[in-house]
């Protein structure tokens, strides 16, 4: 799944061209999935596993929360995270680049993440809007899975500040450019069309197969 800094470059970018009625919720909503304890990644992601292939249902997430998806800017952020994480499944786990296939290896990537945030940072030109004191009380995702948001929001803090050095092993620099420069205009075009009551994506055109 995509680092902080990546899902918070695409609100950012997407923020630009399209029109928010609350930003702060929207950028909230596209980092929220992941601010959970590792027990829930599977169900705040809505990750399906067959027999053959997984997947990130963000299908069943527009299907149950659409209209609050057309309303509430938080939703819609929510709803492109889980996009997100599907294009980058599809761009990172295939035959061009060499990526995590053991357990061992997970921190091995999630170190390249702490490399390479200030890169992401600086490109981008981020800057973090958002506090810790948002709360998510009676909002209908909290039946999703149990959100830990000031935690979460503190470690993101660190994010926008980090100067881990040190060579990446699985992701580069130019890898991710080449990630953003793909997949940017795909999730705008996807938001504009949410807006007009239709969608251009199915969750199954980028499953993988199970065993990845």
């Amino acid at each position: 799944m995509a680092q902080r800094t990546i899902h918070y470059s695409f609100g950012e970018m997407i923020s630009k061209e399209i029109k928010l009625s609350d930003k702060k919720r929207f950028l909230l909503g596209s980092i929220l999935p992941d601010a959970i304890e590792p027990a829930c990644r599977n169900a705040s992601h809505f990750k399906i596993k067959t027999a053959t292939h997984k997947y990130f249902d963000f299908e069943s997430f527009r299907n149950e929360y659409f209209h609050l998806i057309l309303h509430d800017d938080l939703y819609l952020g929510y709803y492109m995270h889980l996009v997100e994480d599907a294009f980058y499944r599809a761009f990172f786990y295939n035959d061009r680049f060499t990526m995590p296939c053991t357990r061992e290896e997970v921190p091995i990537l999630h170190k390249d993440y702490h490399i390479l945030n200030s890169y992401i940072v600086q490109k981008y030109h981020l800057h973090n809007i958002l506090g810790t004191s948002f709360s998510l009380d009676s909002e209908p995702l909290c039946d999703i899975a149990p959100f830990l948001i000031d935690e979460f929001l503190s470690q993101m803090a660190y994010d926008f500040t980090e100067r881990t050095e040190g060579p990446t092993v699985f992701l580069t620099e130019n890898m991710l450019d080449e990630y953003v420069e793909t997949y940017i205009p795909l999730a705008i075009e996807e938001v504009k069309s949410i807006r007009s009551g239709r969608t251009i994506l199915t969750t199954t055109d980028y499953a993988w197969p199970s065993q990845r």
